[in-house]
């Protein structure tokens, strides 16, 4: 059985595919795989949103974006430039909204919006909205770290409910204004700013948060080495998955899996042995890929890792 079978990713297009896991255990890598195995069957986006930026380096791309071998399509985000990007139109719509801000002396207040927490994972939300929009049938995401990836995937639940409170208060507020001219006889404008940019953005985040949380739409990759903390973070990924959003993993990836000899010689075999049982006890289809023997540096190693990836389902 192949990754793309383990996946099944025909019901609804555009299909998300999120590949997660502790940083250096492959993400970079298993996506690259699974984006090659999709566009065989369909257009392919290759997003990548990890900091760490292998991709360019792995695939051979100048600049952030671009076709490459295949025809998968690769783009690489540069958060901290997105940041910047966001948090300055954010800047300017809440000067527009609160021109007092200057009067009072807190006008710095909306230049320190980069430093708010959440800023980074909204940024990776909108990459991922954008996606969806973009016309492909298939979308691998190489997504950061796991703490990012996790608080990045319940940002939509969470500003969902900011947004009702702030779309209630707006509301009484507009309605109190318009009943005060009426009684004072002024003509009033409803339409109000303010409460239309809440509405657009409680649509946004609604529908980002159904296509997160829906298995037609969305399958997760979970990866991890045959290390503990690795295999923690897995845990934490799977049980987050479960209780947050309702789904199971797709797929769940045991790389960099040593031959039992050298795992033997190495003392690591029992770990491996365990991490592997382990995988299979969440009942997802699972893969294990074998050690390249050398770090994976170049898309001529990644081809050849693609003869050593076992799938199974459970």
């Amino acid at each position: 059985m192949s990754l793309v079978d383990a996946l099944d990713p025909r019901a609804c297009c555009p299909h998300l595919v999120m590949v997660m896991g502790k940083g250096g255990v492959g993400k970079t890598t298993l996506s690259i795989l699974l984006a090659m195995e999709l566009s065989s069957s369909g257009k392919t986006m290759l997003l990548s949103l990890d900091p760490a930026k292998h991709l360019a380096k792995y695939l051979g791309l100048e600049g952030e974006a671009g076709e490459v071998e295949g025809g998968i399509y690769v783009k690489q985000v540069s958060v901290e430039k997105e940041v910047e990007r966001i948090t300055s139109q954010y800047a300017d719509l809440i000067r527009e909204l609160m021109p007092s801000l200057s009067v009072l002396n807190l006008d710095s207040a909306a230049d320190a919006l980069k430093y708010f927490p959440g800023v980074e994972e909204e940024v990776l939300l909108r990459r991922l909205e954008e996606a969806l929009k973009s016309g492909y049938d298939y979308v691998v995401v190489d997504t950061p770290p796991t703490g990012v990836a996790l608080r990045t995937l319940a940002l939509p639940k969470l500003y969902l409910i900011w947004l009702d409170k702030l779309i209630e208060i707006r509301e009484r507020i507009v309605s109190l204004r318009y009943a005060i001219a009426r009684t004072l006889g002024r003509r009033v404008e409803i339409r109000d700013k303010a409460l239309l940019k809440l509405y657009e953005m409680r649509d946004k985040f609604g529908a980002l948060g159904e296509v997160l949380s829906s298995s037609s739409r969305t399958s997760y990759v979970v990866v991890a080495t045959p290390e503990p903390l690795p295999m923690y973070e897995l845990r934490e990924t799977v049980g987050f998955l479960r209780s947050r959003l309702g789904v199971d993993p797709k797929l769940l990836v045991l790389n960099k899996v040593l031959p039992e000899g050298l795992a033997a010689g190495l003392g690591q075999l029992g770990v491996q042995r365990r991490s592997l049982e382990e995988l299979k006890s969440f009942g997802a289809s699972y893969a294990v890929v074998e050690h390249l023997g050398r770090p994976t540096e170049s898309i001529s190693d990644i081809k050849e890792l693609r003869s050593r990836v076992r799938v199974w389902r459970p």
